[in-house]
């Protein structure tokens, strides 16, 4: 196969794998790599998937963030440890966690607590900070709500 069918072959998995959801750069290096595209084709196809705009780590942690917080009702520490392994740098994971809006967050952790505590027969407190612990909330806006 020719370098420039590859870089083509490359481009189109590239993008075909960013546009149904935002994608860290990382993920995208993965994705390349598993297809067995060399070091620099990959290099050469996040500079290409960038300046085409179907790859951007800020877009992506805003995404991210705003996404677990609302669907799968994470807090801001897993969220942040989830986008850390997902190749971000500590200011993009920042911004990402930044775009949760503040009311959001706490309506959703309410919303948490409730759920939790409807599972359960006799409320337990510690079990269910543990809970909230383990959903990524932190401990001082734990304590204040419930």
């Amino acid at each position: 196969m020719s370098d420039d069918h590859s870089l083509d072959h490359a481009l189109q998995i590239g993008m075909k794998y960013c546009s149904y959801r935002e994608r860290s750069t990382k993920e995208v290096k993965d994705k390349l790599s598993k297809k067995e595209f060399n070091y620099n084709i990959i290099k050469d196809i996040i500079v290409k998937l960038q300046e085409l705009g179907f790859l951007d780590n800020i877009r992506f942690s805003k995404s991210f963030s705003r996404g677990k917080n609302n669907n799968n009702r994470w807090g801001k520490n897993k969220i942040k440890y989830q986008l850390k392994s997902k190749g971000l740098t500590d200011n993009e994971i920042e911004v990402g966690i930044n775009s949760i809006e503040d009311k959001n967050y706490l309506n959703i952790l309410k919303k948490n607590i409730e759920l939790y505590n409807k599972k359960l027969k006799k409320p337990d407190r510690n079990k269910l900070i543990s809970h909230l612990v383990y959903k990524g909330y932190e401990m001082d806006i734990i304590l204040k709500t419930i």
